[in-house]
C-alpha cells in the first residue's frame, strides 16, 4: 500500500516569508520540496490565477490538493472551485465559523449550516470534497437550560450539516487545545473525516490543568497563552494513535501544520517530516 501524499499548510510561519507580492513564494516552495513534502495547502495563490499557480507549483514538483479559506458573510465557493479544479485539487477546507462570537452561543453555527451545505453541494457537483476545519473555540460548550445536554459549536455544526456534503478536516492540535481527545473525535466522526492536519501541542499553562478550551479562546499570533506549537513528536498529541486510526482508510492526503516555531520554518518542517517518516512510517 502506498502512503498518502503529504502537504504543508502555508500558515503564518511560512507565509510571512512569502510577502504580499509573492516574491518569496518560490523560496518557500523550494524549502517545502527539499524537506520531503509533496504539496501545499494554501488559499488561492496569485489572486486566483490558477495558471500562474500551476507553473510555480510544477517548477517545484508540488501539488496544491487542498485550498484553505475563511468563513465570512455572503460566502460563495464558485471561484475557489474554479481555481482548485484547474489545479486538479481535491479539498476545499473552510474554517472560522463562530470566531469572536462567544456571546452568541450556538447561533453562528446554526446560521452557517445551510451556507456550508450549499457550498458542499456545489463542490460535490464539481468533484471536490468540501470540509470544515476546526480551531479551538468550536469546542466550547454553549450555555444550555438546566437539565439539558451541553453542546459544543463543532458538534452542533456537524449535526446540522449534511454528512454527504460537508466533511470534517480535523486539526488535532486545536482539538487537544479545545479539551477533546483527537483519537476519540476521529472515532466519533470517522464517516465524515476528509483529511487530517497533523500538528503538535506543548502545554505551558498552570497546574492543575484547566478543563475545556485553553486560553486564549480566540488565538492570534504569537499565541502567548497556555500552549505552544511544536514540531511533530515533540508535544503531547497522540499522533501515533491518530495515524493508527486513519491509516487503514488509505488516506490520499495528509497535512502538516505549525503556525509558529522557535526554529526557521524550513528546519521545523524537516524535523516534522522526519518524524512522519521514521516514527509513523509515512
Amino acid at each position: 500500500m502506498s502512503g498518502p501524499r503529504i502537504g504543508v499548510q502555508l500558515n503564518p510561519a511560512f507565509s510571512s516569508r512569502i510577502g504580499d507580492d509573492l516574491a518569496g513564494l518560490p523560496g518557500v516552495l523550494r524549502d517545502v520540496h527539499d524537506a520531503g513534502f509533496d504539496g501545499v495547502e494554501a488559499s488561492m495563490m496569485f489572486d486566483g490565477d490558477h495558471a500562474q499557480a500551476a507553473i510555480v507549483l510544477s517548477d517545484h514538483d508540488l501539488v496544491q490538493w487542498s485550498l484553505h479559506t475563511g468563513y465570512r458573510t455572503g460566502y460563495e465557493v464558485e471561484r475557489e472551485i474554479e481555481y482548485l479544479a484547474a489545479l486538479e485539487g481535491k479539498f476545499i477546507v473552510l474554517s472560522g465559523v463562530g470566531f469572536d462570537e462567544e456571546e452568541s452561543g450556538l447561533r453562528p453555527f446554526e446560521e452557517a449550516a445551510e451556507v456550508l451545505n450549499k457550498a458542499g453541494e456545489r463542490c460535490r457537483d464539481a468533484g471536490i470534497i468540501f470540509c470544515y476545519h476546526n480551531h479551538g473555540w468550536e469546542f466550547r460548550e454553549a450555555p444550555t437550560p438546566p437539565g439539558t445536554r451541553a453542546v459544543s459549536g463543532i458538534d452542533r455544526l456537524m449535526e446540522l450539516t449534511d454528512p454527504a456534503l460537508v466533511r470534517f478536516c480535523l486539526d488535532v492540535f486545536w482539538a487537544q487545545y479545545g479539551g477533546r481527545d483527537p483519537v476519540k473525535l476521529i472515532q466519533r466522526y470517522a464517516d465524515r473525516l476528509a483529511h487530517v492536519h497533523m500538528k503538535d501541542l506543548k502545554y505551558t499553562g498552570p497546574e492543575p490543568r484547566p478543563t475545556g478550551v485553553l486560553s486564549p479562546l480566540y488565538p492570534r499570533l504569537p499565541l502567548n497563552g497556555q500552549a505552544e506549537y511544536v514540531e511533530l513528536g515533540q508535544g503531547e498529541v497522540d499522533l501515533k494513535g491518530v495515524w493508527d486510526l486513519i491509516a487503514p482508510t488509505n488516506p490520499e492526503w495528509l497535512v502538516y501544520e505549525q503556525d509558529e516555531s522557535k526554529l526557521p520554518p524550513a528546519d521545523a518542517a524537516a524535523i516534522s517530516r522526519r518524524y512522519l517518516r521514521e516514527t509513523l512510517g509515512i
